[in-house]
């Protein structure tokens, strides 16, 4: 990935990341320096530019009687995104509470492919507690040790709490990281081995139901019911029941 692709991250659109990288690269340049090397409009150029100077990463000077800018240094856009995110999660309440009322509504997400199924995990850090029926082995494999890792260590920063129902081949290969992490915030229970090792993942939380493959191609569902919700939890309970430790 290029300078250029890693700044759209940042939420920069394509003609300010010309605009910024020219600025960085050449230093003090005028409108029409700037339109000539980026091949944009020179009426363009002046709205880029203001909107780089809002977001802090350009500043403007005088080059003799005529309006000049130069970069400023690329640790603003570090700050900028710290905002950005400050703003954000500000707004979360009042965004939440506008989601609230759709609450009763069912919803159904679909998600293709790993980068994806992540948006699934990330989701269930809202949680308190979370329920797992799951081939952990096959997850582990397919989302990454590492990315797992993170993600339960993220889950005992939240003191999320989790059950687990895994089979046979995942006990020795990946329960023992949450069992690290999480202590005696995690329990699991054992599928026996005529059950096999099915490469699917059933999570549970609040009023929310995954399905997850976790081989090729990997994709997931998101079910938003409580009703369905309800009901998984309690087939969940009834497996948990007759399982041994």
């Amino acid at each position: 990935m290029n300078i250029a692709e890693q700044l759209r991250t940042t939420g920069l659109r394509e003609n300010e990341i010309k605009v910024y990288l020219q600025l960085l690269a050449q230093g003090v340049s005028t409108p029409p320096q700037i339109a000539k090397s980026t091949k944009i409009a020179r009426p363009n150029c002046y709205k880029i530019l203001e909107g780089l100077i809002g977001k802090g990463l350009i500043n403007e000077q005088l080059k003799g009687k005529r309006k000049a800018y130069i970069a400023g240094d690329p640790s603003a856009l570090v700050v900028s995104m710290q905002s950005r995110a400050e703003a954000m999660n500000q707004l979360l309440p009042d965004l939440r509470a506008l989601y609230a009322l759709q609450a009763n509504k069912p919803s159904i997400r679909f998600f293709e492919g790993v980068e994806q199924v992540k948006e699934i995990f990330y989701e269930m850090l809202e949680a308190k507690s979370g329920f797992g029926i799951a081939s952990t082995k096959k997850l582990y494999e397919t989302m990454t040790p590492e990315f797992m890792s993170k993600y339960i260590k993220e889950m005992r920063e939240r003191h999320i709490s989790f059950r687990d129902i895994l089979t046979q081949d995942s006990v020795n290969t990946s329960a023992p990281t949450p069992i690290g992490i999480l202590k005696s915030m995690y329990e699991y229970r054992v599928l026996s081995k005529e059950e096999g090792d099915v490469p699917v993942d059933i999570l549970i939380w609040d009023n929310k139901v995954a399905f997850i493959s976790v081989e090729a191609p990997v994709f997931g569902t998101l079910i938003e019911n409580a009703a369905i919700a309800q009901m998984q939890r309690i087939m969940f309970e009834l497996a948990w029941e007759r399982l041994a430790k």
